[in-house]
């Protein structure tokens, strides 16, 4: 039942000024799903390039994977992840193991993720190495369907044990649900702290915020994921919703609910992924801001997983450990999105770590992949919409 229209993905977040705002040569992106550029060729000399040796911990053997990399010399991942948060982890992944240069991502809606592989792998195969989403729900109907790779990265016994949040999915960051809004439609006294205070805001003047907010629509799986994770998590979630919604408009792209508080259409979209908000935020001269939600944070995995149809299977196993490494970790900080591995160092944007020590451990809630029966889903939907009034 979930929409397949949009993602969180589903338009590129504005890039932030200190990043490179252009590709670098062989390690240069292409969204698929747009235009089906992709990366650089991969040169003789550079399937012949040595690799940095491999962490301490790792298997005897290792060297097997990281050789037959240099057959395979390319990877393509179906995602719904931008261009902007992908640029750094790319160019890093790509500095480790120079002849993968030849890295190509779709940007596709969180479903569509699923559903073009699904298609292919059912008419023949598909060229698909690996699924990035944060489609929630979408997961567990996944792991049912037994596409998964078996592999168990070296990386997992540094790791929480939620990392392979589901037999085959690895969780590489945990994004916060926050609020952005528009500082300029608002007075200063105005800015939200989080849903309690935004619906304070919406009940001190009715009429004034009436249909002035956005959210994601939970037909969405992954707004599903944000709307279900707040009312499941957070204390008085659905009272809360219950007075807010009355004030905001659904929308199905993180694009739009962005779009929209930048053109003062709307004051403020919640629900949204710190991934998409926080660079759009600190890319507007001033003009947005965001906040955690005080009373309680959703974080919300994106993952990724090797399918057992893979064309570039050792290629992608080494994606999978760098993404999970102390190395890949800060790359994908660098990219906007959250790290939550213990003691990588980065100044970037905050870890899992550092919204936990702002916000107060109790006061965040990471949101696991379940797989979510269409009755439950409809249920929610049902109450959710209610609300809205």
């Amino acid at each position: 039942m979930f929409s397949t229209r949009f993602g969180p993905g589903a338009a590129p977040a504005p890039g932030r000024p200190r990043r490179r705002s252009v590709l670098r040569g062989a390690a240069a992106l292409g969204t698929l799903a747009a235009t089906g550029s992709a990366l650089g060729g991969c040169t003789t000399t550079d399937a012949n390039a040595a690799a940095r040796p491999a962490p301490g911990y790792y298997p005897a053997g290792y060297d097997r994977i990281v050789d037959g990399s240099r057959g395979e010399r390319k990877l393509l991942i179906y995602s719904n992840t931008s261009q902007t948060n992908w640029q750094p982890v790319f160019d890093a992944f790509t500095e480790r193991y120079p002849w993968l240069d030849d890295i190509r991502a779709t940007n596709l809606g969180s479903s569509a993720v699923y559903e073009r592989y699904y298609s292919e792998a059912a008419t023949g195969g598909s060229p698909a190495d690996l699924l990035v989403s944060n489609g929630g729900p979408l997961w567990g109907d996944y792991v049912t369907r037994e596409v998964a790779a078996e592999y168990r990265s070296p990386e997992r016994d540094h790791l929480p044990d939620w990392a392979e949040m589901m037999p085959g999915v690895w969780v590489f960051t945990v994004d916060p649900v926050v609020v952005l809004y528009n500082r300029k439609t608002l007075d200063v006294s105005q800015y939200p702290k989080g849903l309690v205070s935004l619906a304070e805001i919406a009940e001190s003047k009715p009429s004034r915020f009436r249909g002035r907010f956005g959210v994601y629509d939970p037909t969405n799986a992954y707004g599903y994921s944000t709307n279900q994770g707040y009312t499941g998590s957070v204390a008085d979630g659905w009272d809360t919703f219950g007075r807010l919604l009355p004030f905001a408009r659904a929308d199905h792209s993180s694009g739009t609910l962005v779009e929209k508080v930048v053109s003062g259409e709307y004051d403020a979209s919640f629900n949204l992924s710190g991934g998409v908000a926080v660079p759009a935020a600190e890319d507007s001269g001033g003009l947005l801001g965001w906040a955690y939600c005080a009373e309680g944070t959703v974080m919300v995995p994106r993952a990724a997983s090797i399918v057992k149809t893979a064309p570039h299977p050792d290629s992608a196993r080494l994606f999978v450990d760098f993404l999970l490494s102390a190395e890949g970790q800060t790359a994908v900080a660098r990219g906007g999105l959250t790290p939550y591995r213990e003691g990588v160092e980065q100044d970037d944007n905050d870890s899992f770590q550092d919204v936990r020590r702002k916000l107060g451990a109790d006061r965040v809630h990471l949101y696991r992949y379940t797989q979510v029966p269409e009755e439950t889903q409809e249920r929610y939907v049902a109450r959710w919409e209610k609300a809205m009034g």
